[in-house]
């Protein structure tokens, strides 16, 4: 009788225990496109999360999947990877949103208390001290920009500048068709030009003309992007996406243990990689050194 008491002890404290186990927390990864960079970023999120949690469990959707199932289901956190996966899940208020592999963040989500993330832009003073590295003699820079888009970022970039002794000539433009008289002005004004990601500013015929007109007066261009290398620009400073993700994982990890997501600002991307056009280095005339050779990678 007692033997028969016990093993129904035990069996009733073995069906509680499992009972009280927490079931694994959920997070939505919310992507349309499988590119490596994605990859990489969702890996370093990932890499950081699962150290910290041990029971995650992960689910995948596009943007109009992850707008169905958010209609029903309410996971414990949503990662969104990229701006279109964002501009489609920030309408859900009630769950917390990490994003990731965004270019401006600022134009999609503004006064949201339920989302955060890590911009894919690399802070202005970091942007201007590599192109301080790669062209010490350059004294006055050039720069296009739309107020409604980068407005804040120009500003911190001004500050930056000063404390560098650049001469920052930034010139506003409300519209892309605005650009090419606006870049012409800067003709024979400035040592280098520097291309922000700002979406009024950028478009594949501006892009064209920017870079012609960088060949025309040797002027060399620094941007944010290895693409923009392959047209013809000098140095660009890019994000590392594998460190980007450990970022947003950093965030998510504390909205997990119960941070809110209101108490954690989003922030730009910590790592970034510096490369080099030799070829264009070389017909602008700048200098490489052994240091700078060994720190950035050269696109030949």
């Amino acid at each position: 009788m007692i033997k028969k008491y016990f093993f129904t002890f035990l069996l009733v404290l073995l069906l509680l225990c499992g009972a009280s186990k927490a079931a694994p927390q959920e997070i939505l990864v919310v992507q349309n496109h499988t590119i490596k960079p994605y990859r990489d970023a969702f890996s370093g999120f990932k890499s950081l999360v699962n150290n910290r949690h041990g029971g995650v469990d992960y689910t995948f959707r596009d943007s109009r999947g992850a707008v169905e199932y958010l209609s029903g289901k309410k996971p414990d956190l949503v990662l969104a990877i990229g701006m279109d996966a964002l501009q489609k899940v920030k309408i859900f208020s009630g769950v917390p949103i990490v994003y990731l592999m965004v270019l401006n963040p600022t134009a999609i989500v503004a006064e949201e208390r339920n989302v955060t993330g890590v911009s894919m832009t690399v802070s202005p003073e970091k942007q201007l001290a590599a192109l301080r590295r790669v062209l010490p003699s350059a004294r006055r820079i050039g720069l296009l920009y739309d107020p409604k888009k980068s407005a804040s970022f120009v500003k911190r970039a001004q500050v930056a500048a000063k404390e560098l002794k650049i001469d920052l000539l930034a010139k506003e433009v409300k519209d892309s068709k605005l650009v090419p008289a606006t870049l012409n002005s800067l003709k024979g004004v400035i040592d280098a030009y520097w291309m922000i990601p700002d979406t009024t500013v950028l478009t594949p015929d501006t892009t064209e003309l920017l870079m012609l007109f960088s060949l025309e007066n040797n002027i060399p261009v620094c941007t944010f992007s290895t693409k923009y290398l392959e047209l013809g620009a000098l140095m660009s400073l890019d994000i590392n996406a594998f460190e980007m993700g450990r970022q947003a994982g950093e965030f998510a990890a504390n909205i997990l243990s119960g941070k809110k997501v209101a108490d954690l600002s989003p922030v730009e991307a910590d790592t970034a990689n510096l490369i080099i056009n030799e070829s264009v280095a070389g017909k602008l005339k700048v200098p490489l050194d052994k240091d700078l050779r060994d720190k950035a990678r050269l696109l030949r």
